[in-house]
């Protein structure tokens, strides 16, 4: 390394402890500066991604932090989500009449979900206005229009709609097909409404789209929904159908593939298996861990977010992924083919059917699944008996305490509507229209209130249960697994804190401590527990 390269890794180290003391300005300084020297090394653009979410900047802004902003959600490192914030609080300081001229923000709604509700109204705004305008010239640019049609179809189309807006695209949708040539104006307005491959001759659309500035569009909301249901017919089913409360699940997902996500964070530290556990927990038991190529599974992949950063992060590896919903596959498996990744198997299976697979694994991860079985622990005890002796685990359940306020709006709110879009939409504004009630207000503010599949997924999953730490030990006493401890998305703060309330415990591993500790900060976990373990002896 050179020795600009060098100073950079120190600031990008002392921007991550600084993190970790959740000193976040320093911690920016500190990454900024690290951009500045080396700002070709991918990591330090995920970090400065992930510390973003703690700034709320305004305009007039920094162009030193515009320049930032711009290159860091153009970078394929970074996850655009974790700029939402920050670019939507520039661009709502805006003067009026400004906001939909911040570049910024328009490729942002390109490429993420949005997450607030002032936001969320002013675009639910501008497409009705462009819908009334759709036969005469539109307050807004076919740029920004498109923009918004993106948004929509990311959010996959959760905002409230009149009927008079229904009656219109439907008026819309009959004027596009007996149209002979396609009017890009008009297809944008559709697209804020309803996606394009529901129109009549949608391939035909798209290559009629594709030399105008509606290309894009047509690629997302055409292109990729039919390869698809290309790609779904030939994925490989390894169980019999899935029933009861399994086929229930199923259902849901192939109506709501979740999350739907465009791109995702790709820096984070790589290696063996062995050295990845060993750099997450340097006090544990790692003896027979194997040291070369690992054999993993992923249980329970959804739409692929998982599978392809494991298959990332662990060299050499080799990763066979399952899941119930056909359509969730088919995502995953387009955007494995997308990114050029060659080491992940998709497959079509129930959990609770994998008893009788051939196969053992190194590594197994299942995150954010076991808890939508009917019985968690029957399908957790499967995976176990999947594991090589001495293998690892990653596994994802909720909290009962960090979901507190999901478990609230589900029992006051949801249950009261039906999970259709009407039902999920109608259920949204009855939320908001509680802004009296905290536990209300902040699932309002939760990332998957923002779109129809996150929102279905937050409040009207078909089977859900969650967890305490003593339940959990106790699981894991009967499943014969030992815990390594939790890895977080924080930078470390929470260990930090754990760390200074627990000075003994000095590998982190206690849950007696830990559900201790979270009594004390009851939204440690508010996204779920995710905790290593592994099989004994």
């Amino acid at each position: 390394m050179n020795t600009d390269r060098l100073v950079a890794w120190e600031h990008a180290r002392l921007s991550a402890r600084r993190l970790a003391e959740s000193a976040h300005l320093a911690a920016l300084e500190s990454i900024v500066t690290a951009l500045r020297l080396a700002p070709d090394e991918a990591p330090f653009w995920a970090h400065f991604a992930d510390l973003m979410q703690y700034f709320n900047p305004n305009y007039p802004a920094d162009p030193l932090l515009l320049d930032l902003l711009g290159r860091a959600l153009e970078h394929p490192a970074v996850d655009p989500g974790n700029l939402v914030r920050p670019i939507t609080r520039l661009a709502l300081s805006r003067p009026p009449g400004e906001l939909f001229a911040d570049p910024l923000l328009l490729r942002m709604l390109e490429l993420s979900v949005t997450r607030d509700e002032e936001l969320e109204r002013r675009l639910a705004d501008a497409r009705a206005e462009a819908l009334q305008q759709v036969s005469g010239t539109p307050a807004l640019p076919l740029r920004a229009l498109v923009a918004v049609a993106h948004q929509c179809f990311n959010s996959e189309y959760v905002f409230a709609e009149t009927a008079p807006e229904t009656e219109a695209v439907e008026h819309l949708r009959r004027a596009i097909a007996a149209a002979a040539d396609p009017c890009p104006l008009g297809h944008a307005v559709y697209a804020c409404y309803r996606p394009l491959v529901s129109l009549e001759n949608a391939q035909a659309t798209a290559s009629k789209l594709a030399a105008t500035p509606l290309a894009t569009l047509a690629r997302r909301q055409i292109l990729e929904p039919l390869e698809e249901r290309r790609l779904a017919g030939a994925i490989p089913v390894l169980t019999p159908e899935a029933s009861g409360i399994s086929a229930k699940v199923r259902e849901q997902y192939e109506s709501n593939p979740y999350p739907r996500w465009i791109r995702t964070q790709s820096a984070f530290t790589t290696g063996s298996l062995a050295e990845i556990t060993r750099e997450l927990f340097p006090r544990a038991d790692l003896v027979g861990v194997t040291p070369g190529p690992a054999r993993i599974l992923v249980a329970g992949c959804g739409t692929g977010q998982n599978s392809i950063a494991t298959a990332r992060r662990f060299l050499a590896s080799r990763v066979l992924a399952v899941d119930l919903s056909l359509a969730s596959l088919a995502y995953a498996q387009r955007k494995t083919l997308e990114l050029g990744i060659n080491n992940i198997d998709y497959r079509q299976a129930d959990i609770l059917g994998l008893e009788s697979l051939p196969q053992r694994f190194d590594f197994i991860e299942s995150s954010g699944v076991l808890h939508h079985l009917q019985d968690p622990l029957s399908g957790w005890r499967v995976l176990a008996s999947l594991l090589e002796p001495r293998g690892l685990m990653r596994i994802g359940l909720y909290s009962a305490m960090g979901r507190r306020h999901i478990a609230h709006a589900r029992e006051r709110v949801a249950r009261g509507f039906a999970a259709d879009p009407e039902g999920i939409r109608a259920c949204r504004a009855a939320i908001r229209a509680r802004p009296d009630d905290p536990l209300l207000a902040r699932v309002a503010r939760g990332e998957d209130f923002y779109s129809m599949s996150g929102c279905r997924d937050l409040l009207f999953h078909v089977q859900e249960r969650s967890f305490t730490l003593p339940e959990i030990s106790a699981a894991l006493e009967q499943l014969g697994l030992s815990f390594l401890g939790f890895e977080f998305a924080d930078g470390g703060a929470t260990a930090s804190r754990y760390r200074a309330r627990y000075p003994a415990d000095r590998a982190l591993a206690n849950l007696e401590n830990w559900h201790q500790f979270e009594q004390e900060h009851p939204d440690s976990f508010s996204r779920m527990y995710q905790f290593w373990v592994r099989a004994r002896g």
